[in-house]
C-alpha cells in the first residue's frame, strides 16, 4: 500500500490542496478502517505540495499546577470567565501537556504569561522554572505583581532572580457595562501615582509591561506609553475587540490607532473568540489587518493563549486561519508576527531556537 515518506529530516506540515474532505495528519490517515477510502487519502498525500513548517514563537501560554498555588479562578465553584464556561480547563496544564499540544505546530519557544495564581512575591515564576524544558518550553516568562504596592521595585528584584524573567501582567480590564471585564476593583488605576510608581520601577529595569484593557481603556493606555517612552507596553489579545455595539467598535479602532501610534507598544494576535469563537478568516480578518497595518509587523505577535484558548480554537485551527488572514502579507512580515517580534520584545535567546529544532528534527526521526 502507498504511503508518506517517513524519514523526513525537518518539520514539515502537509498541506491538503484537493480535498475539503481529506485528512489532515499521517495517523488520522493511518486510522482509517476502509482500505479504499484509506488508499484514497494516500494518493492525496502523494500529489500534495510539501513545505518546510514555519518556524513559531508563542508569545503567549499558561501553566498551572492546581492546589501548588490557590488559582481561585480555576476552583471547581469559580464562576463563568468572560467566555463562559471553563470547566474544562479546571484541571493541571504542565509543560509536558503543552509540548504536546504545540506538537506539529513549529513552535520552537513560547513565553509562559501569569496565570492568576494568586502566588506569594516571585513563587509562580519560580516554579515555571522548574517547568522549563530545556530552556525552551518556555524561554521566558511574565509573572505577576500589583504595581501599586509600596515594595514593588524589592519584589520586581527577587523576579529578577529568575533567568527568564522578562516582565509583569497586570491585567487592568475594567468595563461599564459588562461585570465580567471587571479584572481589577476600579477603572481609574492606570492614572494614579501608586501605578505610576510601579512602571517606574519596571522601566528602570528594563521589563516589559504586559496588559489587557478592554476597547474604552485603549486611548488611556496610550497616555501611559507616552509618559513612559522607554517601557516596552504590549496589549494583550487584541485590545479585547468588543463589538456589540458601534460605538465598541469606534472606541476599539480609535483606541488602538492612538497605541499605534506610540512606538514603545506591541500588540499580541491573540484572544480572537472575542469576534469569532472559531476565528473564522472573515470574521477575523477586518480586526486583524487593521491592527497590522497600524502598528507594522514588527510589533506584532501570534499567540495561542493555551490551554484558555484550546476553548473556543485550537491551536492548528488559529494558524490555518491567520495565515490565510495573512497571506498576502511579504514572508519577512509573516516571520516578524510569527517569530521575530515575540525575539525581541521578550529577548529569547537564539540559542533556545536552535535547540528546539533540534529536538523537533529529532522527534521527526523517531
Amino acid at each position: 500500500m502507498a504511503g508518506p515518506n517517513s524519514r523526513l529530516t525537518e518539520p514539515y506540515v502537509i498541506l491538503l490542496l484537493l480535498s475539503n474532505d481529506a485528512h489532515r495528519n499521517v495517523d488520522e490517515v493511518r486510522a482509517i478502517d476502509d482500505p479504499e477510502q484509506q488508499n484514497y487519502q494516500w494518493t492525496c498525500f502523494n500529489r500534495l505540495k510539501v513545505r518546510p513548517l514555519r518556524q513559531r514563537i508563542d508569545a503567549h501560554h499558561h501553566l498551572w499546577k492546581l492546589g501548588h498555588f490557590p488559582y481561585d479562578w480555576l476552583s471547581p465553584d469559580a464562576p463563568p470567565r468572560p467566555f463562559g464556561d471553563h470547566t474544562g480547563i479546571k484541571h493541571d496544564y504542565l509543560a509536558s501537556d503543552y509540548a504536546r499540544d504545540m506538537a506539529g505546530t513549529g513552535v520552537v519557544a513560547s513565553v509562559f504569561v501569569e496565570s492568576s495564581a494568586n502566588a506569594p512575591g516571585a513563587g509562580e515564576v519560580e516554579w515555571v522554572e522548574g517547568q522549563a524544558d530545556g530552556g525552551r518550553m518556555p524561554a521566558a516568562s511574565v509573572g505577576y505583581v500589583d504595581l501599586r504596592r509600596p515594595d514593588a521595585g524589592e519584589v520586581l528584584s527577587g523576579f529578577q532572580r529568575s533567568p527568564r524573567m522578562r516582565g509583569i501582567r497586570m491585567s487592568l480590564a475594567w468595563d461599564a457595562t459588562r461585570p465580567r471585564w471587571r479584572f481589577v476593583e476600579t477603572p481609574d488605576i492606570m492614572g494614579t501615582p501608586e501605578f505610576r510608581r510601579g512602571l517606574a520601577e519596571l522601566d528602570r529595569r528594563g521589563l516589559v509591561f504586559d496588559t489587557l484593557v478592554v476597547p474604552a481603556q485603549l486611548a488611556e493606555l496610550a497616555g501611559v506609553a507616552r509618559a513612559f517612552p522607554d517601557l516596552q507596553i504590549v496589549v494583550n489579545h487584541l485590545g479585547t475587540p468588543l463589538h456589540d455595539t458601534p460605538q465598541d467598535a469606534a472606541e476599539w479602532s480609535e483606541g488602538m490607532r492612538a497605541c499605534a501610534a506610540c512606538p514603545n507598544m506591541a500588540v499580541k494576535l491573540s484572544g480572537l473568540w472575542v469576534i469569532d469563537r472559531g476565528w473564522a478568516p472573515e470574521r477575523i480578518a477586518g480586526p486583524v489587518r487593521m491592527v497590522v497595518e497600524a502598528f507594522g509587523a514588527d510589533r506584532c505577535m501570534w499567540t495561542s493563549n493555551y490551554p484558555v484558548e484550546k476553548l473556543m480554537c485550537r491551536v492548528d485551527d488559529q494558524l490555518r486561519n491567520l495565515e490565510a488572514v495573512l497571506e498576502d502579507l511579504p514572508e519577512d512580515d509573516k516571520d516578524m508576527i510569527f517569530r521575530g517580534t515575540a525575539a525581541r520584545v521578550y529577548r529569547i535567546p537564539l540559542a533556545a531556537e536552535a535547540a528546539a529544532v533540534d529536538g523537533a528534527r529529532q522527534s521527526v526521526a523517531r
